[in-house]
């Protein structure tokens, strides 16, 4: 695994979110900008991002591939529910806050950062199996993680489940197995809104850490445990329970890979739109980004 790789990808998010941190500080971005910008990421860009990112031709020979990897994403999933019900009574996280600690352990960050650092690994061939492991992603974060935050604030109703993302996730999913293709213009109208999403997500999560104490990050053991969770505990489960079952390592190490990237950045904005804890949804993602740049090289080689 080419570890300059990793640490360039990551980089480039820490840079990203100093941007927004001192825009914030300059007074470039206003505190009250940050929801209408949460809400543009979160409603607009990322759908797109999602719609854009399904476009992918499925053959015949890539279909037992295609099954192969939604079983394997069923049981990281599974793994991950399971912790994540348990983890936050075990931590005594308040009740109307669990939503978000448990959409921290469910959802890792694979758009922006798991192209690059599959690729590193495993080469180009690992893009189409990222694509296919970004379905569950969508399909999951936007039901069952709308549900898990809004919980905590109020009743969830079926407008809430039914967000742009999920309505994303569901017609990209609908063209992935039919084979539709996005006309264009369309598509590159879709194609670039969607390129907006990940600079301007991490540009947003840096201004909501400098609208709180960044030393706080560093203080909360609770986020410590979240990201030795989110970038240990889960992919060395799951790579443990799978081994003996699968003789691919590109098949076996992309999806594992991916399940150990940091607390997905969307769990920020989830938070912001649903009700959720903005701060503790902020230090997750803040805290486990720079912790992977440990964590990821470990499970690069563990998994070669």
């Amino acid at each position: 695994m080419e570890i300059q790789l990793v640490f360039s990808s990551i980089s480039i998010l820490f840079i990203l979110i100093a941007i927004g941190f001192f825009a914030f500080h300059m007074g470039g971005i206003k505190r009250e900008w940050i929801p209408v910008l949460s809400s543009i990421v979160l409603n607009i860009t990322l759908p797109c991002l999602i719609l854009m990112s399904m476009q992918v031709p499925l053959s015949a020979e890539r279909m037992s591939d295609t099954i192969a990897i939604f079983l394997i994403e069923a049981v990281i999933y599974a793994v991950s529910c399971l912790i994540a019900v348990v983890l936050p009574y075990l931590l005594h996280i308040p009740r109307e806050n669990c939503g978000v600690h448990r959409y921290m352990v469910l959802f890792s960050n694979l758009g922006f950062m798991g192209y690059p650092i599959c690729a590193a690994l495993y080469g180009a061939e690992s893009a189409f199996y990222v694509t296919l492991v970004n379905i569950p992603f969508g399909l999951l974060a936007f039901s069952l993680g709308v549900y898990l935050i809004k919980k905590g604030s109020g009743t969830v109703s079926f407008r809430d489940i039914m967000s742009p993302g999920l309505t994303a996730s569901l017609v990209g999913l609908c063209f992935f197995l039919t084979g539709v293709v996005i006309p264009y213009p369309i598509s590159t109208a879709f194609d670039t809104l969607g390129s907006v999403t990940s600079p301007l997500a991490m540009v947003v999560i840096g201004a909501m850490i400098a609208s709180m104490s960044v030393s706080s990050a560093f203080r909360d053991s609770k986020m410590y445990v979240i990201s030795a969770v989110r970038l240990l505990v889960i992919p060395c489960t799951v790579f443990f329970i799978l081994r003996p079952f699968i003789s691919d390592p590109l098949l076996l190490g992309v999806p594992v890979l991916l399940s150990a990237m940091p607390v997905a950045a969307n769990t920020v904005f989830m938070a912001q739109e649903y009700g959720g804890d903005v701060e503790a949804a902020s230090k997750g993602v803040f805290l486990s980004t720079i912790l992977c740049l440990i964590t990821l090289p470990i499970l690069g080689y563990m998994l070669l």
